[in-house]
Formats: C-alpha cells, sequence, structure tokens
C-alpha cells in the first residue's frame, strides 16, 4: 500500500497587522485563500484540510465547491498552534504525512507541496522543512511520528519551534519566493502593485 498525505492549509488567523483579511485578498482573479487551496488540491494530497477562524462564513463561501474540507477553529484568535491542532486533529487516521502551508504565501506550487512529502517518504525523515530568505519553515512535512507533537501546540507556537527543536537532522527544501507573503499592506502592494 503507497503512502498517504494530506494538506493542511491555515487561513484562520485575523489578520491583525494587515487591518482586513488577507484570506479574502484578490490575487490573480481569485482570493489568496482559493488560490492557496487549488494549489494544495493541485498536489494530489490524499485530503486537504483547509482550518478557518476569522471570517470563516466568507472563506467557507469563496470556497464551496472546493475538493478540500473545512474545519473550523473556534479558537482561531488564541495563535496558530490551534489552527495546527484543529487540522491534525481531522486528519484521516491512515494519513503518513502532514504538509503544513500557509494561504499568504502565494508562491506555493503543487510540486513543492507534493515535493515535501515525497521527500519526507524518501529519506525517512520525521520533518521536511522549506528554506528562504535565511529562514527554516514552513511549507514543511512532518512524518506521522510527530502527529502527537503538533497536537501539543499551543497560543503562537507553530510549525517553526518544532523545526527549532527537532533532535533529528531537518531535511531542507528550498524554496524559492518563499519570503513573499502578506503580512502588512506593503508586502500586498509588493505581490499586487496595480492596485
Amino acid at each position: 500500500m503507497s503512502k498517504r498525505f494530506a494538506v493542511v492549509l491555515l487561513a484562520a488567523g485575523g489578520s491583525r497587522r494587515l487591518g482586513r483579511p488577507k484570506q479574502l485578498l484578490p490575487y490573480l482573479g481569485r482570493t489568496l485563500v482559493e488560490h492557496a487551496a487549488d494549489v494544495a488540491v493541485g498536489s494530489n494530497a490524499d485530503e486537504v484540510i483547509v482550518v478557518v477562524g476569522a471570517e470563516h462564513e466568507s472563506v467557507r463561501e469563496k470556497l464551496a465547491g472546493a475538493a478540500v474540507r473545512i474545519v473550523l477553529n473556534p479558537d482561531w484568535s488564541e495563535g496558530m498552534g490551534g489552527s495546527i491542532r484543529c487540522g491534525v486533529e481531522a486528519l484521516a487516521a491512515q494519513t503518513d504525512c502532514v504538509v503544513i502551508a500557509l494561504c499568504d504565501q502565494p508562491r506555493i506550487t503543487a510540486d513543492l507541496l507534493r515535493g515535501l512529502a515525497l521527500r519526507q517518504f524518501e529519506s525517512g525523515s520525521p520533518i521536511v522543512a522549506c528554506s528562504y530568505g535565511g529562514v527554516i519553515g514552513v511549507p514543511c512535512a512532518f512524518g506521522s511520528e510527530l502527529f502527537p507533537s503538533l497536537l501539543s501546540l499551543t497560543g503562537d507556537s507553530g510549525a517553526r519551534d518544532l523545526i527549532r527543536s527537532s533532535p533529528t537532522p531537518v531535511e531542507i527544501v528550498p524554496f524559492g519566493g518563499g519570503n513573499l507573503d502578506v503580512d502588512t499592506g506593503d508586502d500586498y502592494r509588493r505581490l499586487v502593485p496595480d492596485l
């Protein structure tokens, strides 16, 4: 039997620094969350889970008809750790690897997400993470042996904390454009300069 991987797409945050929901920002004729969900589905993951919180009704509406499962994090304001926990709790029991991705990294590709999972399967490394701009972080893949650690995340503790504290070497995959994310109005203007 071949190994199974899932993508958990985090789209629950309140976008405090931006001042409006980044998930719903226009990008390439859609919204950032629609773009990210399409990329995740295109990775041929066995399952795509989108964790929503702030603006969850509007995000659900945008994703109507997408081949994703939407999970509500009622405590989204507590931070990313809770959203990761909600996504991992929702995984099918036979999942061997989960790829954690964010909706505000518009340069992610289906090949990148699938490649992270395949590298995890091939290497046996519990963590495969992306490298960009001097940072090692998301998107990243975690083998099932780390699901309990993901389920113990709280507050603003995210995947990067597990990467930093890993007792075993982390496999690294370069991600050109990974440092382009949307946290502020200036970030968004760099992404979509014609607005």
